[in-house]
C-alpha cells in the first residue's frame, strides 16, 4: 500500500488534470476581492503546489504549508527550477502558526479540508485561518458533500499527461459511514513509467449541507458571500440544497 501524497510527481500530474476552471476562479476571486497590487495568499495543505505555482506566476504573493515533507521538497524544487519564490513550511492544518491579520485571502479546495477527521480539528482550522486573514479577508473552501442518495463503489477515472509521463487514475468510494462521518476512498495510479501501479486508501470526514452550515455557524468567523458548484463559474453562483454533491464556498472573515 502506498501513500498517495508521498508520490509527488505522480500526484502532481494526476491532480493537475482539468484544473483550468478552478485556477481561473481563484485568480478572479482574489483579484476582485483582495486589495493591493500583489495580494498575499495562504494555502493550507498546499502539497505539491499545483495551484500555488501558477498563482505565483500571475503575481500573487503566496505562502503554503503541509505536513508531508516529501511533497514540500518537491514543491521547493519546482519553485527553484522555475525561479519563483514563496514562503513554504511544515505545519498541520488544524494547528499552524502564522502572523495574525497578514493575508488578503486563502484557499483550500478539492476536499483537502475533509482530511480533518474530527469536528474539533475542523473548528480549529477555520478559527486559525480567520486569524491569519486581514479584515474582510476571503477564504475559498471547496469540498464534496454527501447528497441524499450517495452511490457506493462509484469509480471516477481520468488520464493526465505531462511530457512523456502518463498517469491513469481511478478513485473509488469503498465505504460510507454516515454515523461516524467517514468516507473510505481508494485511489489507483497507473503510469507508463516502467508500468508502475500504486494504490492508496485513506479516509475523509463527510459533510451534508446541514452539517457544513452548522459548523460555519458554530465557529462564527466567516460569512458566506456566495456558493458555486464544480464548474467554478464566478458569474453563476448557485443555491446549495440536499442534492448538491460539490460546494465551493466564497467566505469572508467576519
Amino acid at each position: 500500500m502506498d501513500d498517495l501524497y508521498s508520490l509527488p510527481t505522480y500526484y502532481d500530474v494526476s491532480f493537475s488534470h482539468e484544473m483550468r476552471e478552478e485556477l481561473a476562479f481563484l485568480k478572479n476571486v482574489f483579484s476582485q476581492y483582495c486589495k493591493g497590487v500583489r495580494p498575499k495568499i495562504l494555502e493550507p495543505a498546499c502539497g505539491t503546489g499545483r495551484l500555488m505555482v501558477p498563482l505565483i506566476r500571475t503575481g500573487f504573493d503566496c505562502t503554503g504549508f503541509d505536513l508531508n515533507e516529501t511533497a514540500l521538497t518537491y514543491l521547493k524544487d519546482k519553485l527553484e527550477r522555475n525561479q519563483l519564490k514563496a514562503n513554504i513550511f511544515n505545519a498541520d492544518m488544524a494547528d499552524f502558526h502564522v502572523k495574525d491579520n497578514k493575508y488578503d485571502g486563502a484557499f483550500c479546495t478539492v476536499d483537502t479540508f475533509r482530511h480533518l477527521l474530527s469536528e474539533k480539528q475542523a473548528e480549529q482550522h477555520l478559527i486559525t485561518i480567520s486569524k491569519a486573514l486581514k479584515k474582510n479577508g476571503i477564504y475559498i473552501l471547496g469540498l464534496h458533500l454527501i447528497p441524499e442518495k450517495a452511490v457506493l463503489n462509484k469509480v471516477t477515472r481520468w488520464t493526465s499527461r505531462r511530457g512523456r509521463l502518463t498517469v491513469k487514475s481511478a478513485m473509488t468510494m469503498l465505504e460510507l459511514d454516515k454515523m461516524k462521518r467517514r468516507e473510505t476512498l481508494k485511489v489507483l495510479l497507473n503510469t507508463n513509467s516502467e508500468k508502475e501501479s500504486h494504490t492508496s486508501i485513506y479516509q475523509l470526514r463527510t459533510y451534508t449541507l446541514k452539517q457544513l452550515t452548522k459548523l460555519l455557524k458554530k465557529t462564527s468567523v466567516f460569512e458566506v458571500v456566495n456558493a458555486y458548484d464544480e464548474y467554478y463559474d464566478l458569474s453563476n453562483p448557485v443555491i446549495l440544497n440536499s442534492k448538491s454533491e460539490y460546494a465551493v464556498l466564497l467566505l469572508r472573515k467576519i
